[in-house]
């Protein structure tokens, strides 16, 4: 049986604390739950109940900001009311959402569960495309048949290079979003010193001659 908890940490992992970066789609976040997307979650009285107490936001990216989000992170972290509502927020709109606990092996659900906080039905998707069946973002019966029928390790393998693909598409067309690929394809499965040729090759942006090399780099990875 697959457990919550694990899935969990993995995620909140991935998603540190509170950021507020400018070239975030989402804009402010707080342990990966973007403003834009939910701004009516309760969460965000207790982070504005915070800000309110400190000094404003420094330039994002300076050595002020780095500060003045760690200081938020300490106090955020002590208020055990808000980390509880963060806890109910993934499990309610993610978890039980996907209906993850109905998929037999562990390392699948952990990885549907970090995809689609970070991508949405999108991250469904790129599952539901490795399994072979309709990818429309949503977990039914035969999404959950399909991948539980799945070897695992070949089911993630693919389901990585989907993933890795469509953020490297991603970044070509819109380069504010290199800044991302690290964080993204570290949870796509990409190795270390693939993700420097990456980011060697996006300095100045990324061709789709350079996409389609990269591609071929990480489809070949054993």
């Amino acid at each position: 049986m697959v457990n919550f908890t694990i899935a969990h940490a993995t995620v909140i992992s991935n998603e540190g604390g509170y950021a507020n970066n400018p070239h975030d789609a989402g804009g402010e976040t707080y342990k990966g739950i973007a403003r834009k997307s939910w701004p009516n979650w309760v969460g965000w009285k207790y982070v504005d109940g915070v800000k309110a107490n400190t000094v404003p936001q420094p330039a994002y990216g300076t050595t002020a900001y780095r500060n003045y989000a760690s200081h938020l992170n300490c106090c955020l972290a002590r208020l055990a009311s808000l980390q509880q509502v963060v806890l109910d927020f993934y499990r309610w709109n993610f978890w039980d959402k996907y209906r993850l606990s109905e998929i037999n092996d562990q390392s699948v659900a952990t990885w549907l569960y970090d995809h689609v906080v970070n991508g949405g039905a999108r991250g469904a998707m790129w599952l539901q495309e490795a399994a072979g069946v309709t990818a429309d973002g949503k977990v039914g019966p035969a999404t959950i048949a399909a991948i539980n029928a799945s070897d695992p390790v070949e089911l993630l393998q693919e389901a990585e290079d989907v993933a890795a693909f469509y953020r490297l598409d991603r970044a070509a067309a819109d380069p504010s979003q290199v800044q991302f690929l690290p964080s993204w394809l570290r949870r796509d499965g990409v190795s270390a010193e693939e993700i420097t040729q990456v980011m060697q090759a996006a300095r100045d942006g990324l061709t789709y001659a350079e996409v389609a090399g990269l591609k071929e780099m990480i489809k070949a990875r054993a």
